[in-house]
């Protein structure tokens, strides 16, 4: 009946767990009365002879035992808000924009104190200056108003414009936050330092955290210990910290004359791609036929792509644009570019791409490509989650 009543007080998907526990404890009981009764009997079985025996604990003192933890059997209520008491240390005043966190800090770092409330960003800002002052610790301040959410919004790293170091947060996001901030310390590039720097943090102590207020009075005097834990730059996006390694095959297969990795800038506008035939019906009959298969315009993809690049880098025309063509070849397809850019917006791309389209049938007419130019996207060569090669500045993961 006791059960019944406590099901009743309980949202519905609980119960299932609840009568589960019910009866494994009961099948438990069942399982444990007759081991007892066993084990209150003599046995008449010899003792084994293969190694000494256990040592006896029955008779041993549990609170001598060092082994032995005393349990807590409950936890501690929290402060009552109307007992707290104002800080008794002298809060910062100065501006706390040059301690915020930016995309340039990090990548990994140690999560190592949160605080809520009007003062927030004072406490936390007392935190970073020590933490700075005292440790030499390089500490910023991440406050809740400037990641509302904890989600990917306008104006707000990592999915705003790539040259924006911090958020800026607009209407109505600013509206909809309320007052927390907390401290991230290190500017680690690896997640192995990140944990030396983990295990360095938790044993601080600061001066400034034992003159706080804190609800959870029973943590007074752990520091830093209680609560920290490695982390992320939450602003920069996760693919480049941990990036993709670039395909050995695909490296090896890079090495003619006209190797997407000698293109000196990140970006190359792709023309022409060479790949194998395709199909949405997966039943197809041609595409199970060995006869077909063989005469795959793939198996003379790389050739193909080869020998167009060699043939535009010696078109007059196609060298008056002052840019060199490139070839990569993958797993699935060889593709011809041309131009080196630094930046996916840079406006000689787009010129580039309008010159090329001008070019194209005039190309196919003077048999320099048998291929339409269809100057389509500009690659990214250094694409964390899909690299062509490796980037020229990355976050490793490495030990």
């Amino acid at each position: 009946m006791k059960v019944k009543m406590a099901v009743c007080g309980l949202s519905l998907s609980l119960m299932p767990a609840l009568v589960g526990s019910v009866a494994e404890a009961q099948l438990f009981r069942k399982r444990a009365e007759p081991a007892a009764t066993a084990a209150s009997q003599p046995s008449s079985t010899p003792a084994s002879t293969n190694g000494p025996a256990p040592a006896a604990t029955s008779g041993s003192d549990p609170k001598n035992d060092p082994t032995i933890k005393q349990g807590v059997a409950y936890i501690p209520e929290p402060s009552k808000m109307e007992e707290m008491q104002s800080a008794k240390v002298d809060l910062p005043a100065g501006p706390i924009e040059p301690y915020l966190l930016t995309k340039q800090n990090g990548p990994f770092m140690v999560m190592a104190k949160t605080f809520r409330g009007p003062d927030a960003e004072r406490y936390a800002l007392a935190l970073v200056l020590e933490l700075r002052r005292d440790y030499q610790l390089p500490a910023y301040v991440l406050r809740k108003k400037d990641f509302p959410g904890q989600s990917n919004i306008r104006e707000v790293p990592p999915t705003a414009r790539d040259f924006m170091n911090r958020p800026n947060v607009g209407l109505p996001e600013k509206y909809r936050t309320f007052d927390e901030a907390t401290v991230l310390v290190g500017d680690e590039k690896t997640e192995a330092d990140a944990d030396r720097l983990l295990k360095r943090v938790k044993k601080i102590h600061p001066l400034c955290l034992k003159s706080m207020p804190s609800i959870y009075h029973w943590r007074q005097g752990d520091g830093l210990k209680t609560g920290s834990f490695r982390t992320t730059n939450p602003f920069i996006p996760t693919q480049y910290l941990f990036p993709r390694k670039p395909d050995a095959l695909v490296q090896k297969i890079n090495g003619g004359a006209h190797s997407i990795y000698s293109c000196p800038g990140r970006y190359t506008l792709q023309v022409v791609q060479f790949q194998g035939r395709m199909t949405f019906d997966a039943d197809d009959p041609k595409f199970h036929e060995r006869s077909f298969l063989r005469k795959s315009p793939l198996l003379t993809a790389h050739e193909d792509a080869e020998k167009l690049a060699d043939k535009l880098s010696k078109d007059p025309q196609v060298m008056a644009t002052g840019y060199q063509p490139y070839v990569y070849h993958d797993r699935v397809s060889s593709r011809v570019t041309i131009g080196s850019f630094d930046s996916p917006n840079d406006p000689r791309a787009a010129k580039l791409r309008e010159t090329m389209t001008r070019l194209a049938s005039d190309l196919i007419s003077r048999k320099v490509t048998e291929e339409v130019i269809a100057p389509s996207i500009l690659i990214d060569l250094e694409d964390p989650q899909n690299p062509v090669r490796p980037p020229a500045q990355g976050v490793a993961r490495g030990q």
